[in-house]
């Protein structure tokens, strides 16, 4: 549970790599951050780079847990356990296809290949995506699938301008068009949400 945040996060360059300091607060949900006993408690979320620290030093609230490590079958932190289990839900696949932490680093993702000067080509960017994910270089049968999906995210969201800057968000490139940004987030995302990604790191 703690790890697949972790590796999302270091995928997209977000990850903080700084040992020790107090616990942090990244974004959860704000229902489940309103949950409080008694109300004597307040989840405020971390800014700047403690809402990338590491998820071994996330606060863990024992009366409303972060939901992704719930989500990725991280146990009762009131107990012990000898050994974890290997799990793959679809509540998995649904957070980190729709979660603002994984989007994030999807967002960033798609930043840090746009913005790479050594990469020339729309080739050369896919493979660059496999490599900071899953560790190799696309096959040609994935480079065609991906390139297939960038230009059909392309079209879609020259046509749909409002949610192409909607999806660019915070870390958008300025130097490419939001359609761009936008059909790069896109397949970031799902080259982040491979099973070989998720359930293989």
């Amino acid at each position: 549970g703690e790890i697949m945040r972790d590796v999302f996060l270091e995928a997209s360059g977000l990850l903080q790599h700084r040992v020790g300091s107090p616990s942090v607060f990244p974004p959860i949900p704000a229902d489940v951050a309103a949950q409080s006993y008694a109300s004597n408690f307040k989840w405020k979320t971390s800014n700047g780079a403690d809402r990338y620290r590491r998820a071994m030093y996330t606060f863990f609230k024992r009366t409303a847990a972060d939901p992704n490590l719930i989500a990725f079958d991280c146990p009762d932190a009131n107990v012990t356990l000898a050994k974890r289990n290997r799990s793959n839900t679809p509540i998995m696949a649904l957070a980190a296809l729709g979660n603002e932490v994984f989007h994030e680093a999807a967002q960033a993702m798609a930043k840090k290949i746009l913005g790479d000067q050594s990469l020339k080509d729309e080739s050369a960017r896919i493979d660059h995506c496999f490599l900071l994910c899953v560790a190799r270089k696309a096959t040609e049968k994935e480079k065609s699938a991906v390139a297939q999906l960038l230009e059909k995210s392309r079209e879609y969201y020259r046509e749909n301008s409002v949610e192409a800057e909607k999806l660019a968000g915070a870390h958008r490139l300025q130097q490419s068009s939001a359609a761009e940004n936008a059909a790069w987030i896109a397949t970031s995302r799902i080259i982040l949400n491979l099973d070989e990604t998720i359930t293989r790191p």
